[in-house]
């Protein structure tokens, strides 16, 4: 009876690092396709998208661009803080430093709002660099090109929004842990939900009025003020929020190493820790953007693809196919 309890737990350990170790390699393989758009998409030459004709109000934009930039100086205090100091003070890079440079490398996928058609689009008038999507395996959308990716305003909003939302979405569970300690954890994770679903939808709507971006083909029913340039879908924040949810599972899991559940199957197969942390980041940007498709671009498509009305027209800094 000993000897097959211990074997049995033997093949259950195994069975469980070898899941585990699937996700670094994913991220490997994920990684590989990235740095083919992106070389293939710096070959074809990079060329900014043009803003057309239209004047956009000078005090909105001047707003517009002081939110772009504002945000990027975020990004690079974030990066300063949280990846380049600890690696000047020589203590490695922990979780955080690995998820940060995961939330840089994930936007290469920001542009899959647009993968089965032209949903979504930037305001052309900010820095932007054309789009690498039509160097996205299984592209389906017209003119992939034309989306004018802005550069700082893209790396600004994914850096905060998804580290400053596990981060709090921790400290969140962490504070009703200690004053509600009879709660369970999947109540603390519905109060951190509604926190990052009201935190996307403000910023939502904060971006729409300045003229960041716009919805061109939001799900009608479900969508606030279609037809103009704040048309709102409001399934956003929900997938948004649900997305950011699961990510401070990811970082709520960490053991007393600092290391989440996707981490935890490396040193089974890996012991050289410069490997080791390679492989950290693969999984977690393995889990990052699994995550981020399966519970935001893929139902955003879904949605886009139900709308029964013509897609939403705006001035031409917003340029569509």
């Amino acid at each position: 009876m000993g000897v097959e309890s211990s074997l049995t737990d033997r093949r259950e350990l195994a069975g469980s690092s070898q899941i585990q170790i699937m996700w670094p390699l994913l991220g490997a393989v994920s990684v590989l396709v990235v740095i083919n758009g992106v070389v293939r998409w710096l070959a074809a030459g990079v060329a900014s998208v043009p803003p057309g004709q239209d004047v956009m109000p000078p005090g909105k934009e001047l707003v517009m661009h002081v939110l772009e930039w504002g945000q990027f100086v975020v990004f690079l205090l974030i990066v300063g803080l949280v990846v380049i100091r600890p690696a000047l003070r020589r203590q490695g890079f922990g979780f955080d430093a690995l998820f940060v440079l995961a939330t840089i490398v994930v936007n290469f996928w920001d542009v899959l709002d647009n993968y089965w058609g032209f949903n979504f689009q930037y305001n052309a008038l900010q820095f932007n660099v054309g789009s690498w999507a039509g160097f996205i395996p299984g592209w389906h959308s017209p003119s992939p090109g034309l989306w004018a990716v802005p550069v700082g305003f893209v790396f600004g909003a994914y850096t905060w929004a998804f580290y400053l939302a596990v981060v709090a979405g921790c400290r969140i569970l962490t504070y009703l842990r200690d004053r509600f300690p009879s709660w369970s954890t999947a109540r603390g994770l519905l109060v951190v939900f509604t926190c990052n679903a009201a935190i996307a939808g403000i910023a939502e709507n904060i971006y729409l009025r300045v003229g960041a971006f716009v919805n061109l083909r939001p799900y009608e029913p479900l969508t606030l003020w279609d037809h103009t340039p704040l048309a709102w879908p409001v399934y956003n924040p929900v997938l948004f929020g649900l997305t950011w949810t699961a990510l401070t599972v990811l970082r709520w899991s960490r053991d007393g190493n600092g290391w989440s559940f996707v981490e935890r199957g490396i040193p089974n197969f890996v012991s050289s820790q410069p490997v080791q942390t390679v492989a950290r980041f693969l999984a977690i940007f393995a889990f990052l953007e699994v995550t981020y498709i399966l519970l935001y671009f893929v139902p955003f498509n879904v949605f886009a693809a139900m709308r029964t009305a013509p897609p939403n027209i705006f001035p031409s800094y917003f340029p569509v196919p």
